[in-house]
């Protein structure tokens, strides 16, 4: 009996078991339902999300090479924010004087074994007096044959034997000049130069550094290229830091000027969300817009499809990178048209409606491109010449991007700068000031000793002293003593000469000055015309088709009213009338290309010559007279 109700329970206690074993299992599958039902609805929910992302990214035209784009403009501006430029900057300021005698005495130290320091005995110069007492003025033709020896593999001529490279001046002379730089020099004037300058942007400007559209042109090939160990170095190029920072892509040397121009200006269009556009003159940008005028119909076919125009022969490895940055948009193509199609007067501004400030070298001889832009396309945007340099080194930077006129603040760090009083400029060796020396208001010829060999070395660059910051002088540049128009020893500058033309346009009616260059008559020879010597004037303009000799003569008499000395001239008839002659906008452009090539300079580091010295210039220009 007891064994039978022992067999009892435990039967009870085996069907109670495989009750709890079944109630266990029953939870755990509801349990793995629920987690297989969890994982469908992450799965569902991130599938969901990708396809969002998908939509959007073929919505906004988004691609990876935009994404890094991002990404590498944002490490950019870190990398801007840690430098600190400015600050070290303001201390040099504070104490010019100082920086500029140490920087001196440094400089000269460097080159005191090579073979002009030998020369002229750098070893014993202790400081800026007996600098000056031992080393006279040079001017190029006083390197010449030391940098033709070093283009030949000399060393230790101007700088110690160590790897350097060459710059291209962007003088418009008919042959190529080139001046001696070093890989660390070119990197410190970027430094005390142009991180400055974005750094005053950065502050100025917030935010304006994420999106830049910039357009320059790719370096010229030139003879020195085919030398061992040698090669032409621009300034503004010398960074890839600029490039990381930049929406439009970098043209090849194989691009023509047409294809450059296209895909540049065609990926600035595509992108709505442009803050800045920058080029190294806003001669260049002028181009961008009449190019834009003339093609944009095309380019928003392009944005519209996806794909560049046909007609464009680039290498197809090329092409198929940039289509594959170019997602067909067609609300930006329409928008585009919309805008094109309501004119070019304040159209920077509405297609690209982010746009914050034009960055480009507006003083001098691209004053009168500046003024045009700012009346038409570029209506309302500010304009930012960041910094004032040459082919010989770093100038001065500009801390004051929302003031219209360009003022550059001395760096006294980059070089050791003297200054010739105007009125003795013409003395072959005058006497100079150091910077502590220079008076407001004063205008003088900058003299330049750098880190590349080139010491006492004039400019020919005219600045007026306006004022200081700490103890650095504030300059501003008024024009290239290259440029001066005199015949009789009249000495017309540029500025005064551009100042006088503007004056006479407006004395002939309907008519707008679109572009202009003048030169002195006995460049041309026989070719000139008239027996005087004299001025020919070569004007483009706009609302006109010709002028009469009545209206030509204006610039003669005004030149007379401005100039008593020219009026005495005339009067004498040692100086003949001034022949003005019309010719195309285009002109213009095809001078600047031929001054590119001749001087090995890239394209976008000529300044617009204003004054054509060299025959070759002065025949081009001769050639496209229409009236």
């Amino acid at each position: 009996m007891q064994l039978c109700c022992e067999v009892r329970e435990g039967h009870q206690e085996l069907a109670q078991g495989r009750v709890q074993f079944g109630m266990v299992t029953q939870a755990y599958e509801i349990k793995r339902g629920g987690f297989r039902m969890l994982i469908l609805i992450i799965s569902t929910l991130f599938l969901g999300s990708i396809g969002i992302i998908y939509l959007l990214v073929i919505w906004k035209g988004w691609t990876l090479e935009g994404w890094l784009s991002k990404f590498r403009r944002q490490r950019c501006l870190c990398a801007l924010s840690k430098q600190k430029q400015r600050q070290i900057l303001e201390r040099d300021t504070k104490n010019a004087q100082g920086t500029q005698e140490m920087l001196l005495l440094e400089i000269l130290q460097k080159l005191v074994d090579t073979e002009r320091g030998k020369e002229y005995h750098f070893n014993e110069i202790k400081d800026v007096s007996s600098f000056k007492s031992v080393h006279p003025l040079t001017r190029y033709h006083h390197y010449k044959d030391y940098i033709d020896r070093m283009l030949q593999g000399e060393d230790n001529i101007l700088l110690p034997s160590e790897p350097f490279t060459f710059v291209a001046t962007a003088g418009t002379s008919g042959s190529c000049t080139v001046v001696p730089a070093k890989t660390s020099i070119i990197n410190e004037n970027f430094l005390q130069g142009t991180m400055v300058c974005l750094e005053v942007i950065q502050n100025i400007f917030p935010g304006a550094l994420e999106n830049v559209a910039r357009f320059h042109f790719p370096a010229n090939q030139n003879k020195f290229e085919t030398l061992k160990n040698f090669s032409t170095w621009s300034y503004a190029s010398s960074s890839l830091f600029l490039k990381d920072m930049c929406c439009t892509p970098t043209p090849l040397p194989s691009m023509t000027h047409h294809e450059v121009m296209y895909t540049q200006i065609l990926f600035a269009l595509k992108d709505p969300c442009v803050t800045v556009l920058e080029a190294n003159f806003s001669w260049i940008l002028r181009e961008v817009f009449s190019f834009m005028e003339s093609n944009w119909e095309t380019m928003v076919t392009d944005i519209q499809r996806g794909y560049l125009n046909t007609d464009l022969k680039i290498p197809q490895e090329i092409r198929r990178h940039l289509e594959a940055c170019l997602i067909q948009d067609s609300n930006r193509a329409a928008d585009l048209k919309t805008q094109f199609e309501n004119g070019f007067c304040g159209l920077a501004k509405r297609i690209w409606p982010k746009l914050q400030v034009v960055m480009a070298v507006g003083s001098g001889s691209s004053e009168l491109d500046t003024q045009i832009l700012k009346n038409t396309v570029c209506q309302g945007i500010p304009f930012y010449s960041p910094t004032y340099c040459s082919a010989e080194g770093l100038i001065g930077v500009n801390l004051w991007p929302e003031n219209a006129a360009s003022r550059y603040v001395l760096c006294p760090r980059s070089a050791f700068f003297e200054f010739i009083p105007l009125g003795i400029c013409k003395a072959e060796q005058p006497d100079t000031v150091c910077l502590q020396d220079v008076q407001v208001g004063e205008a003088y010829e900058l003299v330049m000793t750098n880190r590349a060999g080139l010491c006492r070395y004039r400019l020919g660059d005219v600045v007026r002293v306006a004022d200081f910051h700490n103890q650095s002088p504030i300059l501003e540049f008024l024009y290239r003593r290259s440029q001066t128009l005199s015949v009789r020893g009249e000495c017309i500058s540029e500025d005064e000469f551009y100042k006088t033309l503007l004056y006479t346009v407006k004395l002939w009616p309907g008519a707008t000055l679109l572009n202009y260059c003048c030169l002195e008559s006995g460049i041309l020879g026989p070719f000139s015309g008239g027996s005087d010597m004299h001025y020919e004037v070569f004007v483009a303009l706009k609302g006109v088709r010709d002028l009469s000799e009545e209206q030509r003569y204006k610039l003669d008499q005004a030149l007379q009213d401005h100039f008593p000395i020219y009026k005495s001239f005339r009067f004498k008839g040692s100086i003949g009338p001034v022949r003005v002659h019309l010719v195309s906008y285009q002109s213009f452009f095809k001078l600047l290309v031929l001054a590119a090539s001749l001087s090995g300079a890239p394209l976008d580091h000529i300044q617009p010559p204003r004054t054509l010295k060299y025959k070759n210039l002065a025949e081009s220009m001769q050639k496209q007279v229409l009236s």
